[in-house]
């Protein structure tokens, strides 16, 4: 870089001095192909996708063209197309409609977005309904989602019964006002003395799968409360209502109205009535033309028919190859738990008819409480089992014959009756879903992180990305910037995510004006955002995480399995209070462990690379014969495993085995009597990152990734405040580095000590900070201790905490102090140094020049004499104003061999700075401070700062204009003209620390 010779003469001074004051220089280019050249220029397969939702089917070539271009442009890789309705909800006018889905303009359309990410070599993928449920016009009641139904008739034997039996209440019924009901068979269950005062299964809606939304959550705070299936119920000898044997199929005595001719023996009969009925539930949020029913996803034919009427009519003749994957979105289906194969596929995989038991589904116990729950337990096995193979699996199938894969949402995050884990890890790429931390809407975080179930699935299934769409919102409207992202991704990025989906960019129409049309859910984002210009560094950021959590594999010591039971879904990252701070996991299904599990050297291994000390299993009594018989083979081959002995097999299918005496021979070298914890310090397995702080409520999170080259870390700050800490990582004698994915700057850290396997290290993260500590090069010469006035800074922490940075590490080694006073180090090769050190700081004060956007309503130009809120201004012009302002000034610097730190103060909400016509960046974390040494000279510098702000002061003011005279227009009726402003502009103090 160029700068005036007197500043750099008078730096290079400084340069010259024992660990003094360089200035940051930008990092030397990497040889290709290395994990460094990837960071500082990552390629396409770690930048971020979005949901492009297609509102009401209205889009034009010219507006698909010019979304596809700025997408590009941005550093946007690839688009998810998702047609949908544009939904009146909660303050949300439905916006004009376009061409219908699968119309023949609507695929003219969807064909000319092919063409255009082919051109732009850009990947795109196609949700295969227009809505969130797979399903659509052509779809009939018989191919739509189902359910049980039944109805009950108490009768007293020893006579002839003839009677009409009563029909099921709550069938579907059609547009034609018909009536769809399917017989499954009529049942006589001779019920027990004294049947009335058993009481039915507990939780028996939940159990069959009646209800699967009154779940109820976990008092931990984990979500939902899976344990419920499983938790065993008091099951007192002969309390039931009936006996298996005392159940009657009498389907033969029925005839197709629904009467009963039938000779009872003595006894009271409880005629029951089953059979089954569509649910109703219907495509939610389309467009026009994409309306109807939802399929039943536990039919293969009802996948073929909502594949074909979509891809295959779509992909016909030639796939395009920007078209990459197929996707479905989240289980928005209710309950379903029916299907017209269904007794025929559950006795093919329980070796049992089903229909005896059936009485069991709506509560009443047959045999006694153990036999009804294990009966529940393979049915919901195989509802489950029937979604992977005939909806999941099709899906996959279909779309690999047809040169794709798919990414579908199938493991919830909704309450749904599948095994999460063994569906996504069909997807090429495992996707979940997360929402922004709000006040209005999922506001605890059990409810909006649903991140590590996909990141597990992704490792045990050797996947090298996990997706998930996010930031999610439903309330906010264009009032959050990219700092308040930020502790979210960050949170999600902890979890496993290492590709973005931005949620959402929505396709608006030019003539719906600006900020125009928009999804009700999701953090928006696209061109007519206010900040759209600035986007591109946020995206890079994403961009650089990203690449470097997919780089190798995820590092965790202890795999969790969430057992056989369904429904079961993996809740969000938390510390096991068993297993404590420091260490990660994964979460593993049945099919893992049946299937790709296996034992070398005393540890856990996949065949993809991953690797785990041990495997904890679920606190149960129960298990399956296969799954015992795989942990008896782990066990002989030296695995540990954690977990309670169980007592019995899990289904009724199982009953008959006794597994006790595997158990008994397993459980011999099982120990229970330490934690998971303990355990693992009992192999010599310390924990992979630890941290402390002087601050009470100091919460660092981390993930770990590990390549052949290179041990990486992302260190993230959980809190709203700046905190100094010792950290500590389980590698051995290596370097520290400091890669951060903002700047894109790879800086080697001099100060930290190598012990017993460890690295020790200070680190001062901002406000919400984060950064990548790389471990790539043998230890070298380096600093071992510090000292200020006399008082440690490291290896022992001060008391005092800090608020800002006490040191900053630099290039080439070196170390940056940043206040006053006498510092002592002491080298890896015992010698210790001094340097007595002096800091100052030079306000920019005065008159500022700050231009508007006129055509926003702001003033050309203007002269802040002081620095301000644009609400707190009398000119209406500015006190309403949104988009882009810039500030501008002339200052004059003394020479002087320091580094030059710019601190803008405060902010609202992002910065673009300019010193001497060359760009500094934009400006997006807090504290908004960097260093600016090579951008200044001594004499008259020049600076500019483009303040951009968010779109609500500007709606707020529309309201208090008549129609014609607004600035803005939109679907978004949130706004209201009493409506608080929003804090905007340069607030300050903008200060020069000099350092």
């Amino acid at each position: 870089m160029l700068m005036n010779k007197r500043l750099a003469g008078a730096l290079l001074i400084g340069l010259c001095a024992a660990c003094s004051h360089p200035r940051q220089l930008p990092v030397k280019p990497a040889a290709a192909n290395t994990l460094e050249a990837g960071f500082i220029n990552p390629p396409d397969e770690a930048k971020p996708r979005v949901f492009w939702w297609w509102l009401e089917g209205n889009q034009s070539k010219k507006g698909i063209g010019a979304d596809l271009i700025a997408m590009k442009a941005a550093g946007i890789q690839g688009a998810i197309i998702f047609d949908a309705g544009s939904s009146s909800y909660k303050n949300m006018e439905k916006t004009a409609s376009g061409p219908s889905f699968m119309g023949p303009e609507w695929q003219a359309l969807f064909h000319h977005t092919c063409k255009i990410a082919d051109s732009l070599n850009m990947e795109l993928s196609l949700n295969i309904g227009s809505g969130w449920n797979d399903g659509g016009p052509w779809v009939t009641p018989e191919l739509a989602s189902q359910k049980l139904v039944w109805s009950d008739t108490l009768v007293e034997g020893a006579r002839t019964i003839d009677m009409q039996l009563a029909m099921p209440a709550k069938l579907f019924t059609d547009e034609n006002k018909r009536v769809h009901y399917r017989p499954i068979v009529t049942l006589a269950v001779k019920l027990h003395d004294q049947y009335e005062k058993v009481q039915r299964l507990e939780n028996f809606e939940i159990k069959a799968v009646h209800s699967i939304y009154s779940i109820p959550f976990t008092k931990s705070g984990l979500g939902y409360d899976w344990n419920i299936f499983m938790k065993p119920e008091a099951s007192p000898a002969h309390e039931a209502h009936a006996d298996v044997e005392d159940v009657t199929d009498v389907s033969d005595k029925v005839d197709a109205q629904g009467r009963i001719r039938w000779q009872a023996p003595a006894g009271r009969y409880l005629l029951m009535r089953f059979g089954y009925t569509p649910t109703g539930i219907h495509v939610s949020t389309h467009s026009p033309g994409g309306g109807g029913l939802a399929i039943d996803y536990m039919s293969r034919e009802a996948m073929d028919l909502q594949y074909f009427k979509t891809v295959g009519v779509l992909t016909r003749g030639k796939k395009a190859n920007s078209l990459k994957y197929l996707h479905d979105d989240s289980w928005e289906l209710g309950a379903s738990n029916w299907t017209p194969t269904f007794a025929e596929a559950f006795k093919a995989a329980n070796g049992y008819d089903i229909y005896k038991y059936l009485p069991v589904l709506t509560g009443r116990i047959l045999g006694n409480r153990d036999v009804s729950n294990n009966f529940l337990f393979d049915f919901r096995r195989t509802i489950a089992d029937l979604i992977y193979t005939n909806h999941y699996q099709r899906f996959a199938d279909l779309a690999a014959k047809d040169g794709m894969g798919i990414h579908s949402e199938s493991g919830g995050p909704h309450p749904a009756p599948v095994d999460a884990l063994k569906n996504l890890g069909l997807n090429a790429v495992p996707m979940g879903e997360f929402w922004i931390r709000a006040n209005t809407h999922r506001v605890e975080a059990h409810r909006r992180l649903y991140v590590k179930q996909p990141a597990s699935a992704a490792h045990i299934y050797g996947k090298q990305f996990a997706q998930a769409e996010g930031p999610t919102s439903i309330g906010p409207h264009w009032e959050e910037d990219f700092y308040y992202m930020k502790p979210t991704l960050d949170r999600v990025y902890c979890e496993g995510l290492n590709r973005l989906v931005i949620h959402t960019f929505t396709h608006s129409p030019e003539e719906a004006g600006k900020p125009g049309n928009e999804y009700f859910a999701g953090t928006h984002f696209n061109p007519n955002v206010t900040w759209w210009a600035q986007a591109p560094a946020f995206l890079r950021w994403n961009t650089r995480v990203s690449y470097m959590l997919s780089r190798g594999l995820f590092v965790g010591d202890v795999c969790y399995y969430y057992g056989d039971n369904v429904p079961n879904q993996v809740p969000l990252k938390h510390i096991d209070p068993q297993l404590g701070e420091g260490y990660d996991y994964d979460v593993c299904n049945t099919d893992v462990i049946l299937h790709r599990m296996q034992v070398k050297d005393g540890r856990i291994v996949l065949p993809d690379g991953m690797s785990y000390a041990v495997l904890v299993l679920p606190d149960w009594e129960v298990i399956t014969p296969e799954v015992l018989a795989k942990l008896a083979s782990m066990v002989r081959q030296g695995a540990t495993i954690i977990g309670p002995k169980p007592k019995s097999a899990a289904g009724l299918r199982n009953t008959a085995k006794d597994i006790r005496p595997l158990a008994d021979e397993v459980w011999k070298s099982v120990r229970n009597d330490r934690s998971i914890r303990e355990t693992l310090l009992a192999k010599n397995i310390q924990p992979d990152f630890t941290y402390e702080g002087r601050k009470p409520h100091t919460l660092i999170d981390y993930i770990h990734r590990s390549t052949p080259d290179a041990e990486i870390y992302y260190v993230v700050n959980r809190n709203e405040r700046p905190e100094y800490v010792n950290v500590s990582f389980r590698v051995n004698d290596r370097q520290p580095e400091l890669w951060d994915a903002d700047k894109g700057t790879i800086i080697s850290q001099p100060l930290y000590t190598t012990r017993d396997g460890r690295v020790q290290m200070p680190l001062f993260l901002d406000p919400f900070g984060s950064t990548f500590v790389v471990f790539r090069k043998k230890a070298g010469a380096h600093m071992v201790q510090l000292q200020k006035d006399g008082k440690e800074l490291f290896p022992a922490l001060p008391a005092d905490t800090f608020d800002t940075a006490p040191f900053i590490a630099m290039e080439n080694g070196r170390m940056l102090w940043t206040a006053n006073g006498r510092y002592v180090w002491t080298g890896s090769d015992g010698k210790t140094h001094s340097a007595d050190h002096q800091v100052s700081a030079q306000i920019i004060d005065g008159p500022w020049t700050v231009r508007f956007d006129k055509a926003w309503g702001g003033p050309e130009q203007t002269i802040f004499h002081q620095l301000m809120s644009w609400t707190d201004h009398k000119d209406e012009g500015i006190k309403y104003y949104s988009g882009t302002a810039i500030y501008s000034k002339k200052f004059t610097l003394s020479p002087t061999n320091k580094s030059i730190f710019l601190d803008l103060g405060e902010v609202a909400n992002i910065a673009e700075v300019t010193i001497n016509g060359r760009s500094a960046g934009v400006w997006w974390t807090h504290p908004f401070i960097a260093d600016v040494t090579s951008y200044l000279q001594p004499g008259e510098n020049n600076i500019e700062i483009k303040v951009v702000n968010l779109w609500p002061n500007r709606i707020i003011g529309d309201q208090r204009l008549p129609a014609a005279k607004r600035f803005t227009r939109t679907n978004v009726q949130k706004f209201k003209a009493d409506d608080p402003l929003r804090t905007s502009g340069l607030l300050g103090p903008v200060k020069l620390h000099l350092r």
